[in-house]
């Protein structure tokens, strides 16, 4: 990677000679007109505007991905995209824009383009509010040099009728005028003399232009401004000639200099929204409404581009090749059908009582999603194995590393080969928790839970891991219709030193206490209301309490006890913690033996 220089003007030509290109990245053109304007201010200045990253491609690599051209009309309603090319101009060789999109872009709309944006208090109906502007500068401003400006130069989108209007106080320049003159010789003295000549109608303005340091002042301006655009290399770009897409994405990654940092995911969506023409809407409009389910969730791009790959049978690894114009077309037909079954996984996760912050892996969903795809039957004992089947691989962080390998398994186990005709079907339509779990996996992983994995999950302390298993603990609980909260038994309030030196327990055991107090066997779901109610009070204490609110008859506790793993005969008093903690202990690890093992 090398490390080289342009001038603004050479910029432009390449532009125009179609020698540069941008690679379908995600974004539109996004920057707003003053952020244009605020950094041809910075030019002016002299200001450094960052460095660039120019990806240098041969044939036949061109034809392997997909390029625009650079927007020269920017319209605020109707469509600005670039203008893509399927086979750039048949040139052996063209440059990618891989870092610096939005400046260079602003550049070449500024100095060849227009920029037209609704004018306020018009309707977006009418096409008359949707001038078009071009850059020009204000030779009359003052040009500031305190910190309290935010711009020391008048640059301004403005209209030709704005640009012509008379007034004492603006005199407009077309900023693309300078990249006319002559290299070495601009022709200021001229363009000035001109200047006088235009504005002899305007007797205040001609008075200002006959002082001589408003001359000076303005020849000085358009001086800078034609060596800052014309003579001076501003633009620093990394020669990048690396022709394999996945490693330039990667590199892009990396060295990213700023503005909006866009990952690979987004690099990668870039190639499914170039041969989808709503491919953009549809999967964003999706991704807001999936994350609307229950409690919400925070599924992204990541999450629907892979599952796009799963369910349509394509090669699950997340690179370039895996978007290839065949499969973004797979991807399209089978559209209607891939958000059915991801939104019927979501709301089975729902029914689960899993929401974004207890989703550690959202990997973990699409075998379910596959199995919904390829239209797998969904009732109580189906709903069972696959409950079983993601709390076992959430709870074994089945994902963590190699999660494509993971994926490509899990969905061979699930699938065979349709006799009639190249597709996929389901082996068996009812999921069976005991043939998933058969799969073999990379770095010899597996669902099966051990009796090493039982003493682990025992001791997690309250957090995601533990609502998993607790939630697992209370099957029968309706977490799509009612909020519950992971609960401690014995409430946090009671273990402070205080109240257990009140309770006479030992200092030994007071850090026995503390060591224990926040892991599984002192955690419950309740009810969140039912929580509310409970806050800070003792567990006996409120066990025995009986109110208006919370009519406990003595049945009632034992069922409590009982549903809630807890000996009907054991001591509750704080004071007998350890004891209690042993026993309900023992209780939980039966249970999750039988239904995890």
């Amino acid at each position: 990677m090398s490390y080289e220089k342009l001038t603004i003007k050479q910029v432009i030509e390449k532009i125009g000679n179609n020698e540069l290109y941008l690679p379908a990245i995600q974004r539109k053109f996004v920057w707003k007109q003053e952020q244009t304007e605020k950094l041809f201010d910075s030019i002016q200045q002299g200001y450094p505007i960052g460095t660039f990253l120019f990806w240098f491609l041969k044939r036949p690599h061109i034809d392997s991905y997909v390029f625009y051209k650079f927007l020269q009309d920017y319209h605020q309603r109707d469509s600005y995209l670039n203008v893509r090319i399927p086979n750039p101009e048949l040139k052996d060789e063209i440059i990618g824009i891989l870092d610096g999109q939005q400046r260079l872009s602003s550049i070449y709309l500024a100095l060849q383009g227009t920029y037209a944006i609704k004018k306020p208090y018009y309707s977006w109906t009418n096409n008359n509010a949707f001038p078009k502007r071009t850059l020009f500068l204000n030779l009359l401003s003052d040009v500031h040099t305190d910190e309290d400006n935010e711009f020391n130069f008048s640059f301004k989108f403005i209209t030709k009728t704005e640009a012509n209007e008379k007034a004492n106080d603006k005199l407009w320049f077309k900023v693309r005028e300078v990249l006319t003159w002559d290299k070495d010789s601009p022709p200021v003295d001229e363009f000035y003399d001109q200047l006088m000549t235009d504005n002899n109608s305007v007797p205040i303005v001609l008075a200002k232009l006959n002082e001589s340091e408003t001359r000076n002042r303005i020849k000085r301006i358009v001086r800078d401004l034609h060596s800052r655009l014309v003579r001076e290399e501003l633009i620093n770009y990394f020669k990048i000639e690396e022709q394999e897409l996945d490693n330039i994405l990667k590199i892009f990654v990396r060295v990213n200099s700023g503005g909006t940092i866009l990952s690979k995911t987004d690099l990668l969506f870039s190639t499914i929204v170039a041969n989808w023409e709503n491919g953009r809407d549809e999967i964003e409009n999706f991704i807001t409404t999936l994350n609307k389910f229950g409690d919400g969730f925070s599924f992204n791009n990541d999450f629907v581009m892979r599952n796009c790959l799963m369910l349509t049978d394509c090669d699950v690894l997340f690179k370039v090749g895996s978007f290839k114009t065949e499969n973004v077309l797979k991807i399209k037909d089978n559209w209607e059908n891939i958000k059915c079954a991801i939104q019927k996984t979501v709301e089975l996760l729902v029914e689960f009582g899993l929401n974004g912050s207890t989703l550690p892996s959202q990997n973990s969903v699409m075998p379910i999603a596959y199995y919904a795809m390829k239209g797998g039957v969904f009732n109580s004992k189906t709903k069972y194995d696959l409950k079983k089947y993601l709390y076992h691989a959430l709870l074994k962080n089945i994902f963590s590393g190699q999660g494509d390998a993971v994926l490509t398994n899990f969905r061979n186990t699930l699938r065979v080969k349709n006799t009639t005709n190249d597709d996929f079907i389901i082996k068996e339509t009812e999921f069976k928790f005991d043939s998933i779990a058969s799969t073999k996996l990379p770095s010899n992983k597996s669902l099966k839970i051990t009796d090493d994995d039982i003493n682990e999950i025992l001791g997690y302390k309250k957090g995601t891991s533990s609502f998993l298993v607790l939630s697992f603990l209370y099957p029968n609980f309706k977490f799509e219709q009612i909020k519950f909260h992971q609960d401690h038994i014995h409430p946090q309030s009671q273990f402070t030193e205080a109240k257990m030196n009140l309770a006479n327990i030992s200092f030994d055991n007071q850090k026995k206490y503390l060591e224990l107090r926040d892991t599984l066997p002192n955690l419950q779901i309740m009810e969140g209301i039912e929580n509310i109610k409970k806050n800070k009070t003792p567990f006996k204490e409120w066990l025995n309490s009986v109110d208006d609110s919370n009519n406990l008859t003595v049945p009632d506790k034992n069922k409590f006890l009982s549903d809630n793993y807890i000996d009907q005969s054991l001591n509750l008093d704080f004071d007998n913690f350890l004891h209690f903690h042993e026993n309900r202990k023992t209780k939980l690890k039966t249970e999750l033996e039988r239904l995890l093992k």
